[in-house]
């Protein structure tokens, strides 16, 4: 018999995570950056590690495009199957913008890679 170690007190786990890999995708699938319609920025994100990243280091223009039309939003959900981070950006209040903007998409993107990796 296998000895399993008790859940802490207080410490709510969240089960969807204890399984779960991150996803990766096709090019074709993956999330392509634009700074506005036909404005390519030429960056592609297949995963979420890679999504992050890009994140960082974009034009702001192109998260404040891609955050007002909840294109990351629908990708995350639809595309990489992770409803609780689309969840979780869907919370971010509509008129925040800039460098404001990529700072609470990062933390929460970051949030769950690590939830990812436990």
């Amino acid at each position: 018999m296998m000895k399993t170690q008790p859940e802490k007190k207080g410490v709510k786990k969240d089960h969807s995570t204890s399984t779960k890999k991150q996803r990766t995708v096709s090019r074709h699938e993956g999330f392509h950056f634009f700074r506005g319609p036909g404005e390519s920025t030429g960056k592609v994100a297949t995963t979420l590690s890679e999504f992050s990243k890009h994140i960082g280091t974009i034009d702001v223009r192109a998260i404040n495009f891609h955050f007002h039309r909840r294109d990351f939003e629908k990708w995350i959900r639809d595309t990489l199957e992770e409803s609780i981070l689309a969840t979780r950006l869907a919370k971010i209040r509509k008129e925040t913008h800039g460098e404001q903007l990529r700072t609470q998409i990062n933390q929460l993107v970051k949030r769950r890679l690590d939830d990812l990796t436990i």
